[in-house]
Formats: C-alpha cells, sequence, structure tokens
C-alpha cells in the first residue's frame, strides 16, 4: 500500500513486523491481540492481515493490527480488534487516524471499520462496582461517536472480550506477600494441591495430544467453548514459547496413593501414642492435640477413597489445561478448565498459582483472568467461575467494547437489514410448535 496521509502531517503505512512489535510491545495498551507473534499466527491460518502504523514527522505515533474478513456473500469487514494503539486524551490525533482507518478500508473495498480500544470504559472493584472517580472513558464513547464510531453496547462480548477480572502483580515482592493476597479458600486449595503433589508442565508439539484430550474433555463438561486440536498445533508452530502457553496440572497417581497412605500410617501411629496418653494422664493439651491428629487421619482416609476409583494404572494423570498468553504488561488466561473426574486435586488452581508465579518472576505487571461474567449475583450463569477468580484477589474491568463505522453506507445498511430479517427468522422458527396441534 502506499502511504495515506492525513492532516497534521500524519501518514499510514504499512509496518514490518519488527516495527510493529517495537511499538505494541512497549505501549500502555499493550496486549496479546495487537502483536507479532498473533499476526504470525493469523497469517499462517490463513487471515488476511495488515500491520499498519501512523508517523507524525517520522515518528510512529500510533499502530495496530487490521483483519479484513469476506463472508460468502462478498461482504468485507476492516476490523482492529484491541486498537488501534494510541494516546486517546489527543482528540486531534484520534480523529485523523480514524480519518486515515476509515481510508484504508475503502481502498481494500471494506464496507464497515471496526475498532475497540483496549481502554477500561469505568473503573470497578472486585464485586464489579462502578468507581468513575478513578477512571471513567464515557466521553470518550461520545466522541468517537461524533466521528462517526457507534457503540455497540457493554454486553458481554464472548468473541472479543470486554469483561474481564485483573489482578495486579506490580509491587508484589514475593510468592508469601503473592498468596496473603487471595482468600483463605484460595490458599488452602493452593497448598492442599502442592502438598498432594501436583504438578504443571508446559506442552509441546509432541504432547499436545494431552493438552488437547483435558482441554476438550473439560470444555465438554463444562459447556465452554474450544477450538479445533490443528488451532492450537498452528499456535506452537508460529509463536514463541513465551506467548502460548499451554499448560497442564498433572498428578502421579501411584505416587499420590502411596505419599497419602505414609502419611496416614504415620498420623494413625502419632493418634495411637496421644489417646493412650490422654488415657494415662488425662491432658487437655493432649487431648486437644489427639483432636487436631484425628482430624488429618479422617482426611486421608477420605482422600483414599476419593482415589479408590483411579488405579495405579493410570500413572500420571492430567486433570486439567489451560491456555495461557505472555505478552506485553501480562499474563493471560485465554481458556481452559478441569477434568470433572479429577476436580478433587485442584487442576485448574495450580495452574492459575502456576502462572501467577511465573507473571510475578518474569517481571509482569498484571494477570488476566480474562472472560467473566456472572458478576451481578449467584443465580446468573458463570457467577461460581467469577467467585472462583475473585478467590484470588483483583478487581472487575470493563473495557469500552466495540465501535462501527460505515465505510460503504449502503452495503452496511443492506448487511444490518439482512442480519435482523435472519435474527427474526430465527426467533419466529424458535416460538413454532415442533408437531401440529391435533
Amino acid at each position: 500500500m502506499n502511504p495515506t496521509k492525513a492532516g497534521a502531517g500524519l501518514e499510514l503505512s504499512v509496518l514490518s513486523d519488527a516495527e510493529f512489535e517495537s511499538f505494541s510491545l512497549n505501549h500502555p495498551q499493550n496486549n496479546f491481540i495487537q502483536s507479532a507473534d498473533f499476526t504470525r499466527f493469523q497469517r499462517a491460518r490463513g487471515q488476511s492481515v495488515e500491520l499498519f502504523g501512523v508517523r507524525r514527522d517520522g515518528d510512529l505515533v500510533a499502530a495496530g493490527k487490521l483483519n479484513f474478513t469476506t463472508n460468502r456473500w462478498g461482504y468485507t469487514v476492516c476490523e482492529c480488534a484491541k486498537g488501534p494503539l494510541l494516546d486517546y486524551t489527543d482528540a486531534a490525533l484520534v480523529r485523523d487516524v480514524v480519518g486515515l482507518l476509515k481510508e484504508r478500508a475503502a481502498e481494500r473495498k471494506a464496507a464497515e471499520l471496526r475498532i475497540s480500544p483496549n481502554l477500561t470504559y469505568i473503573a470497578r472493584d472486585a464485586d464489579g462496582a462502578e468507581h468513575p472517580e478513578i477512571v471513567d472513558n464515557r466521553p470518550l464513547v461520545a466522541e468517537l461517536a461524533g466521528l462517526g464510531l457507534e457503540h455497540q453496547g457493554s454486553d458481554m462480548n464472548f468473541a472479543n472480550v470486554n469483561w474481564m477480572f485483573i489482578k495486579q502483580l506490580g509491587g508484589i515482592t514475593d510468592a508469601e506477600e503473592l498468596i496473603m493476597g487471595t482468600s483463605y479458600r484460595t490458599r488452602k486449595a493452593i497448598r492442599k494441591a502442592e502438598k498432594n503433589g501436583v504438578f504443571l508442565e508446559q506442552a509441546t508439539l509432541e504432547t499436545l495430544d494431552e493438552f488437547y484430550d483435558a482441554l476438550s474433555t473439560a470444555g465438554d463438561e463444562k459447556g465452554f467453548f474450544y477450538r479445533e486440536r490443528e488451532y492450537y498445533d498452528q499456535l506452537l508452530r508460529t509463536t514463541s514459547a513465551e506467548f502460548t502457553k499451554l499448560m497442564m496440572a498433572k498428578i502421579d497417581i501411584p505416587a499420590y496413593r502411596k505419599s497419602i497412605t505414609e502419611r496416614l500410617e504415620a498420623e494413625s501411629a502419632s493418634a495411637a501414642e496421644l489417646r493412650r496418653e490422654v488415657e494415662e494422664t488425662g491432658s487437655k493439651k493432649k487431648a486437644n492435640r489427639l483432636k487436631v491428629v484425628q482430624d488429618l487421619v479422617d482426611s486421608y482416609e477420605r482422600s483414599l477413597k476419593d482415589i479408590e476409583r483411579f488405579p495405579d494404572s493410570v500413572g500420571v494423570a492430567t486433570v486439567a489445561a489451560i491456555h495461557f498468553v505472555c505478552f506485553g504488561d501480562e499474563v493471560v488466561c485465554v481458556i481452559g478448565g478441569t477434568k470433572q473426574d479429577y476436580i478433587y486435586f485442584n487442576g485448574a488452581t495450580s495452574l492459575y498459582w502456576g502462572m501467577m508465579l511465573h507473571g510475578l518472576d518474569k517481571g509482569y505487571s498484571r494477570y488476566n483472568f480474562y472472560g467473566t461474567f456472572g458478576i451481578q449475583g449467584q443465580d446468573e450463569e458463570g457467577h461460581g467461575g467469577y467467585e472462583f477468580k475473585k478467590g484470588f484477589g483483583g478487581d472487575v474491568v470493563q473495557l469500552l467494547g466495540d465501535f462501527v463505522m460505515p465505510v460503504r453506507p449502503v452495503a452496511f445498511q443492506a448487511n444490518r437489514l439482512v442480519r435482523a430479517a435472519i435474527a427474526a427468522a430465527r426467533t419466529l422458527l424458535g416460538k413454532l410448535p415442533l408437531k401440529r396441534q391435533a
């Protein structure tokens, strides 16, 4: 593409992967969608991707990744998801960049332009309550509307995630401080998993089947969407080992059974000795200690009973699998879950905790639990997942969301009418009786 110029000496042109990576990695709005790694992956998947930069007097002041998608009717969308990356407090810059992007979309015969800035809409706390005194970007929504970008609302978007739960890692000095920032229940689950020998492993091309079996099983059981195996294969082949982390939580069943049995025998012996001493001396101190030890004995007996269905022949079992991405300032938990049969081992808890430690060790400033819903109440779908994330500490983060601008107004309006008609037909069909009434 030839450089496109706008007012104030701005010029839009294609960037190399290296130029784009340097800008995006160091930008305060950095995110994995707007990265060179993800760009390589999408290109390998056959997607039409373009990296653009906007220069002012030779200096890059904005950049982003554009995806061009065309449906079977020839309708093309130009989208800059989680971007563009620029200073949105500079109204003139925002206006000119939007104008340049509209021109570029028109050059590529796109009927509409979509953007979704990686910015907070209104600051929220852990319970989802609004705190506009901290951050309030509602004026920006109005500003973008004035440029012809229609806000698509604030409902949860599962494709271009706009509701998240994020824990800040900046300022936390060590693992002890990190774990003390979690709830009592979460700390207990973390320590139980560690004590029981749950360990983490990063999947490679050679072990991808193990990861995918656990991910797909959890997805089928919980009803969440997961990609086909080829998607994860392509990720491993086109992105770095730090960017794509397909993580598995595992347990060695024979070793676990042996450990629990040994602990049960040791505590049973202690309980027998304490019981004898209490009978002989009547010591209240010993009696209290006996109660604690007996509770441990009961716990180990329950643990052994819980794993009776897992014979030693199972060997090492993959109990949970989660796809993580590490880029810029954050570790992102994209998708994953625990196999229901192995939920006892707290695999997802171990994975979350292990990647938090990784983030702390590598200097990432945020741990992003990503798509989060069910925030308003326990009767909402997804509330259990939200409460689980909340146990690790953090806040609800609501992004600005999607904005759409017509580029070819006639085609844009025709597409809207077609989509509305299809939606209405589906609604009508859903209301029709399955059988003809007698």
